[in-house]
């Protein structure tokens, strides 16, 4: 089994905090970011739905495939036929298995994947009871959802056609910001098409990209040729001056997650001391058609 994986590609990592706005738009961005789904909570106790990622399918009978797996899963009765579905695309098809109620819990300890401390999913008994099982099932010799994985359940694509980034005309656009699921906040796409609306109510031309693989969207604004990225007198490649009078725009300096500013520690070079460094913006390439088709 292949899975395709495609996704934005990112160009170069030098969201929308609107510190150059006037004090009305200021006063309305902060009541934006007070929100519900921008939360500073830490999540623990909330509840989210989740499920069980039966296996994935690609190539030429894809649907075909995913609707028999599926039928077979319906038999089975140890499971819940009518919480089976199919999602299909133009490339892929995936099985899913379970509707769960998950809680946000404290980690005790550190992890692969966490640090004592950090709000985490509480996998509860139902669903590793049911993993275990669907992973078990057997063809055969063969297990077919050997590989089955538990995710949060996914939420349908919504946002205006026109605002879609795989709709938008030129090479590249400035990543200002995404969304994503946290304890607080689960409608990370319809957040993420509200900020865009709102971008666009200000005169500015943004677009909303729903990560076809991984739960997030991304928030961009402008679109710009393949001159965008030019090499200078020492032949040093970088934003041209469109990218570089957007960015200078504190509004667009950096990239917000879920409508925060954040920090990654790196290395300054110069002085060898790790410093917090914010995260930018960054130029991204635009789907070009063969990546639309590929969706």
């Amino acid at each position: 089994m292949l899975q395709l994986r495609n996704t934005i590609v990112i160009v170069v990592l030098m969201a929308c905090l609107p510190l150059g706005c006037s004090t009305a738009e200021r006063e309305e961005w902060n009541r934006a970011l007070s929100k519900p789904w921008f939360g500073k909570s830490s999540g623990i106790g909330k509840r989210e739905e989740w499920t069980i990622e039966c296996n994935a399918y690609d190539g030429p009978n894809h649907r075909d495939m995913a609707d028999r797996m599926a039928t077979l899963l319906k038999k089975v009765p140890e499971l819940r036929s009518d919480e089976i579905w199919v999602e299909h695309n133009e490339k892929e098809s995936r099985v899913f298995c379970g509707v769960y109620q998950l809680r946000y819990v404290e980690a005790k300890t550190d992890g692969d994947d966490r640090l004592k401390g950090d709000v985490i999913i509480q996998l509860n008994d139902r669903v590793k009871r049911d993993l275990a099982f669907v992973r078990q099932l057997a063809l055969g010799e063969e297990h077919p959802f050997f590989s089955a994985r538990p995710i949060r359940k996914p939420i349908p694509d919504v946002g205006r056609p026109e605002w879609d980034l795989r709709n938008a005309k030129g090479v590249y656009t400035l990543n200002v910001g995404v969304t994503y699921p946290s304890p607080t906040l689960h409608n990370y796409k319809e957040v993420a098409v509200e900020w865009v609306r709102d971008l666009r109510k200000r005169g500015y031309e943004a677009y909303y990209y729903h990560d076809p693989d991984k739960p997030r969207t991304s928030i961009c604004v402008g679109t710009f040729g393949e001159d965008a990225l030019q090499r200078d007198s020492r032949g040093r490649r970088g934003y041209g001056p469109a990218v570089r009078a957007l960015r200078s725009k504190d509004q667009f300096k950096y990239n917000l997650e879920n409508g925060h500013k954040v920090y990654k520690v790196a290395a300054n070079t110069e002085t060898n001391r790790q410093e917090r460094i914010p995260n930018y913006s960054f130029l991204v390439r635009i789907p070009t058609h063969e990546d639309r088709a590929s969706h």
